[in-house]
C-alpha cells in the first residue's frame, strides 16, 4: 500500500460528502496511515482478569457476573509469569511488525497504573507493575510498533449508560455520558502521553447500535466522536473504530472483524458494511477456537498453514490481518500458539517480500490461489497444495518466473491461445504451505 491510499485519503471528506467536507487527514496522518498499510501483519492481545477465570474475555457478561463480584479477583491478579520481552520475541520472530493489545476491556480493568480511574487497575493487584510500560519498551527495543485496543463499553463503571450488552452486568444504569467522556478522554490521554501507540483501536461501539434491515443503523447513544477522534489526532495518533459500521471520515483504519475485507462469513459481522477505497484496512482474527481471552479448555488452535493462508488472503484484498493470541493467567501464552507462530515465522522470512507493503491484486483471487503486487513485481500464492495452475490476463509480458524462496519446487509460464498468461507449478511435495511464485512484468 503506497501512493494509492495517500492520494485517496487525501480525498476522503470528498467521498463521504459536503457535511464532512471540512475534515481533510494532515501530512503526519497520510504517512502514519501508509506506514500501517505497509506492516501487514500484527499480534493481537486480549489479556486482563478474565484471563484468570480462563473462559474468555466475556465470562462476566457471559453468565451476569455484577461488577461487584467479578471485580475481587483483581486481589488475584498476579501473572508472575509474564515477560514482555519474550512475548516480543515470540511476536517479531513470527513476522509480525505490530502488536495490539487490550488496554482496557469490557469489563473495565485497565493494565496500567492510570490515575483517573476508581482503582480498578493493575496497580491495585498484587501485581504492582505496569504491563503497558513494560511491552511498549520491549517492542520499542524490537521495533514493533505498539497500538491499544480500548472498549467504549463498560460493564464496571456507574457513570456508563448502560446498553444492550451492558444491561446484563449493570442493569438499566442511565449512567452520565458526560462523566463517562471526560474519564475516557483523561484515560487516553495518559495512553498516548505514557506510551505512544500508533493507534487507539475502539471497540463496544456496536452495544448502542442496532443494524436495520435497510442496511441503515438505529443509534441509541452519541458518542460525541468528533471530539473524542479530535483530541487523538491532535496527539498525531491514528484512530480506528471497530464499530461493523461505515467508516466515518475521521477514522483512520476500517476493520473488520473475523472477516476478509467485503465478505461476510458466519463467523464475522461485517454484513452490509462497504470496504473503503481511500484508507487501510485490518481485518482481525483468532489463533484459538472462536475465543480472544485465554480459554483453559481450548484444544483448538489454527495451524501455521491456515495464518499464514490468512495472512495472504487478507494481504490479496489489500488489508493487513492482526491475529490474536489470549495469554494466561499466568501471563503466559499458550504453547500451542507459540508452535504456530514459529513455523509461521519461518514461512515469512523466506516468504516477507511477497507480503510486506504490498497491494492487493484481484488477478487469480479465489479460493486456491490468491496474488499481491509491488510495482512490476506480482506475486502469485498458491494455498492450497491441490492447486498446481492458474490463467489469468496481464497487460504486459512476464520477464520471469520462478518460486520466491524453495529450491526444491519449479514454476513455468505460457501463452494460451486466448492470450492468457498460464502459470503451472511443482511445489514441493512435504509442504502444504503457501507457495508464493515471484513473476516480474515487462
Amino acid at each position: 500500500m503506497t501512493k494509492k491510499v495517500m492520494l485517496a485519503a487525501g480525498l476522503a471528506a470528498v467521498a463521504f460528502g459536503a457535511a464532512r467536507a471540512e475534515y481533510a487527514p494532515e501530512p503526519w496522518n497520510l504517512a502514519a496511515r501508509q506506514k500501517f498499510a505497509e506492516q501487514r501483519f500484527g499480534i493481537f492481545i486480549h489479556w486482563g482478569l478474565y484471563a484468570n477465570y480462563a473462559q474468555g474475555e466475556w465470562y462476566q457478561q457471559n453468565i451476569g457476573i455484577d461488577t461487584e463480584t467479578y471485580g475481587r479477583m483483581k486481589d488475584g491478579f498476579c501473572p508472575s509469569k509474564f515477560d514482555a520481552k519474550e512475548w516480543v520475541r515470540v511476536f517479531k520472530n513470527a513476522g509480525a511488525k505490530y502488536v495490539t493489545i487490550t488496554s482496557r476491556h469490557h469489563d473495565g480493568f485497565s493494565l496500567w497504573p492510570t490515575k483517573v480511574d476508581d482503582g480498578y487497575n493493575i496497580m491495585e493487584t498484587p501485581f504492582r507493575r505496569d504491563i503497558l510500560g513494560e511491552l511498549a519498551e520491549a517492542c520499542h527495543e524490537a521495533g514493533l510498533q505498539l497500538n491499544f485496543y480500548y472498549s467504549l463499553m463498560d460493564w464496571h463503571r456507574k457513570d456508563y449508560p448502560a446498553g444492550r450488552v451492558a444491561q446484563r452486568c449493570l442493569g438499566k444504569q442511565k449512567g452520565d455520558y458526560a462523566s463517562y467522556k471526560k474519564f475516557m478522554i483523561a484515560q487516553i490521554g495518559e495512553l498516548i502521553d505514557s506510551y505512544h501507540p500508533g493507534n487507539i483501536w475502539f471497540d463496544g461501539e456496536w452495544e448502542h447500535a442496532e443494524h436495520q434491515a435497510d442496511g441503515t443503523w438505529k443509534r441509541t447513544l452519541d458518542w460525541e466522536f468528533d471530539d473524542i477522534y479530535d483530541f487523538i489526532h491532535s496527539k498525531k495518533t491514528l484512530v480506528a473504530n471497530n464499530n461493523h459500521q461505515p467508516i466515518r471520515p475521521k477514522e483512520d483504519l476500517q476493520l473488520f472483524e473475523r472477516d476478509l475485507p467485503g465478505e461476510n462469513t458466519d463467523a464475522g459481522f461485517s454484513a452490509n458494511q462497504p470496504v473503503t477505497k481511500d484508507r487501510p484496512i485490518e481485518q482481525c482474527d483468532v489463533i484459538q477456537s472462536n475465543v480472544w481471552g485465554y480459554r483453559i479448555n481450548e484444544r483448538k488452535f489454527r495451524t501455521p498453514e491456515e495464518v499464514v493462508a490468512m495472512v495472504a488472503r487478507a494481504a490479496a484484498k489489500g488489508s493487513n490481518l492482526l491475529m490474536n493470541i489470549g495469554p494466561d493467567g499466568s501471563g503466559r501464552l499458550p504453547a500451542k500458539a507459540v508452535e504456530t507462530m514459529e513455523k509461521v515465522g519461518v514461512w515469512f522470512a523466506a516468504n516477507g517480500e511477497s507480503i510486506y507493503a504490498t497491494d492487493g491484486c484481484p488477478i487469480a483471487l479465489g479460493k486456491k490461489v490468491v496474488s499481491t503486487r509491488k510495482g512490476n513485481v506480482l506475486y502469485l500464492h498458491f494455498l492450497d497444495p491441490s492447486a498446481s495452475e492458474i490463467s489469468f490476463r496481464l497487460d504486459g509480458t512476464l520477464e520471469s518466473v520462478k518460486p520466491l524462496a524453495v529450491t526444491t519446487g519449479s514454476a513455468t509460464a505460457t501463452r494460451a491461445p486466448d492470450g492468457k498468461v498460464v502459470v503451472k507449478v511443482t511445489r514441493p511435495a512435504d509442504s502444504s504451505f503457501d507457495f508464493v511464485v515471484k513473476c516480474v512484468v515487462q
